[in-house]
């Protein structure tokens, strides 16, 4: 072989250690925040139960207010109790939409990891599939130039068209290998 027909350096190893190093980052990244989802989904239940109880407890003080027919202090109180229950009803609703909107914000971005890995895990595949006909290409040339290297070996050949069959798919594959690259696979 000369050297213009010699094989590239076979560095897909350290390209699928690259691509090893980013998955189990993200692996990483991506357990600790499931642990954390869990931990905010698991908040997020008991706020939106305070929320319903201090909603029913207003709608009840107000239907007392509504139907009051007692004394000034009783109406006073049951305004006190009313007011109350539409502080903490408002301020616990206000807790559990930042709660529910950091919850989707880290779903989000475990939806992006999600998304990562599976971009990783397509890319470790081209890189194998693209070694393999790196490999087979390398085997067919090996055949091809050790077939057509010596003049002898012609001569020998009891099918002369084995030659421009082998070059014809030598072609077939560099043109197939084309493909793969200008299509992005």
């Amino acid at each position: 072989m000369n050297a213009r027909s010699a094989p590239p350096p076979d560095n897909y190893d350290e390209f699928l250690s690259r691509l090893d190093v980013a998955t189990t980052s993200l692996g990483t990244r991506a357990a600790a925040l499931d642990k954390a989802i869990s931990a905010v989904a698991l908040l997020l239940g008991p706020y939106e139960s305070a929320v319903r109880k201090w909603e029913r407890r207003r709608v009840h003080v107000g239907h007392q207010l509504g139907r009051h027919s007692g004394t000034p202090q009783t109406y006073s109180a049951l305004c006190e109790l009313h007011d109350m229950a539409v502080k903490m009803e408002s301020m616990l609703r206000d807790r559990t939409e930042r709660v529910a909107d950091k919850l989707l914000v880290m779903q989000e971005r475990r939806a992006a990891i999600d998304k990562s890995l599976l971009e990783l895990e397509m890319s470790r595949v081209k890189l194998n599939s693209s070694r393999m006909l790196s490999r087979d290409r390398e085997k067919l040339n090996r055949v091809f130039y050790d077939l057509a290297g010596s003049a002898g070996a012609v001569d020998t050949m009891s099918d002369l068209g084995l030659l421009g069959d082998l070059k014809e798919a030598r072609e077939a594959v560099i043109l197939a290998e084309a493909l793969i690259e200008v299509k992005g696979q």
